[in-house]
């Protein structure tokens, strides 16, 4: 579709003011959305959750694409970038990863998501970038518009992963379900899967900032092992730690070295004129764990998390991590299919098949 002459779209630099904003205009977008008015289940971004994404003092605040009306020059749709690291047969390839597209209801349909993404595969070039990533999951319209960018730029979009699967931890049901559409039996479902079950470890803790580095070797540990993988960046990800909405748990070996942890971070999980507090599930590192040990881990979390007041935690399943422990731990994993996709903007080269794949959400 062709951008309605009525719409600039133009890169911008992103501000402090700019996060104030914004979060407004994405929260409208998602609640408005046709089928989080059908199923609920969508987000309420606040101003923390913000900058909690684009916040960190390592973003590149330059790679930022919005939508102006020229009417009455307000904004009326915004893409966002996070850059990353990524790993691919031993090779580091800098990547662009869009996220949070959206259009204002009242102006969709004039071709501004497309022309958004367009701007930003061209911004993204420019800087010098490898290639960008996106996840889309398959009922929703990202797909459908990365899709028309990548036809109309002539751009190569790879799946890098297809994923089958969506993780939900309910913590309590009563809460959670008045914000999602669920049918009966799943509900009593999840009430069967509700109890967190005993903590049997001693070796579980939250984390604490001294315990920075030796995560950071996971992280790169696990990165190393795996044929596609994110790299992290050891500032963004101490920022990311020390804010109060993360949570994050450890486990220790007997020596007292941490071989495993959790990250989630908080939003509000939105649908039918409700909210409820949530926690999305970042990152898991359990590779290390006996099943047992990973069981602790997770309860453990759960247990933490209900002092939050979250309510649940959900997450797209990436196969990075044995998802038997969790499902021990009532983690309840269901059909849903989100893509993994690159865009191969300088030609890097991509394995035909790919084994093992390690991402995280934010």
């Amino acid at each position: 579709m062709t951008l309605h002459e009525d719409y600039i779209i133009e890169q911008f630099t992103l501000t402090d003011s700019d996060m104030e904003y914004l979060p407004e205009l994405l929260t409208h977008a998602f609640l408005e959305d046709e089928a989080a008015q059908e199923e609920g289940a969508t987000i309420i971004l606040s101003e923390e959750n913000f900058r909690l994404i684009f916040g960190s003092p390592t973003i590149d605040r330059e790679i930022f694409v919005r939508a102006r009306y020229k009417p009455t020059n307000e904004i009326v749709g915004f893409l966002g970038s996070l850059h990353k690291a990524l790993s691919m047969d031993d090779n580091e390839y800098k990547v662009s990863w869009p996220v949070w597209l959206s259009v204002h209801k009242n102006h969709r349909r004039k071709g501004i998501a497309t022309a958004m993404g367009k701007k930003m595969l061209q911004v993204v070039k420019k800087a010098g970038y490898d290639a960008g990533v996106a996840f889309h999951e398959f009922s929703q319209h990202g797909l459908e518009a990365s899709k028309a960018i990548a036809r109309e730029t002539n751009l190569p979009m790879i799946p890098l992963k297809i994923m089958n699967k969506y993780i939900v931890r309910a913590y309590d049901v009563k809460e959670a379900v008045k914000v999602v559409k669920v049918k009966w039996y799943e509900r009593l479902y999840f009430r069967l899967k509700q109890k967190i079950g005993k903590v049997q470890s001693s070796r579980v803790r939250l984390y604490h900032p001294d315990d920075l580095d030796q995560i950071f070797e996971l992280c790169k540990d696990l990165s190393n092992r795996t044929q596609v993988a994110i790299i992290h960046e050891y500032e963004d990800l101490k920022w990311k730690l020390n804010k109060p909405q993360v949570l994050c748990v450890v486990h220790e070996d007997e020596q007292g070295k941490i071989d495993g942890f959790l990250v989630a971070w908080e939003f509000l999980l939105a649908g039918f004129g409700h909210s409820v507090e949530f926690g999305w599930l970042d990152t898991i590192h359990s590779y290390n764990l006996p099943q047992e040990e990973a069981v602790s881990l997770a309860n453990f979390f759960g247990k933490e998390a209900l002092k939050l007041g979250w309510k649940g935690i959900q997450t797209p399943f990436i196969p990075y991590f044995d998802p038997k422990p969790f499902k021990k731990a009532n983690f309840i994993f269901f059909p849903k299919k989100i893509g993994l996709y690159l865009f191969n903007i300088t030609g890097i080269p991509v394995p035909d098949k790919i084994d093992s794949i390690y991402f995280e959400w934010r």
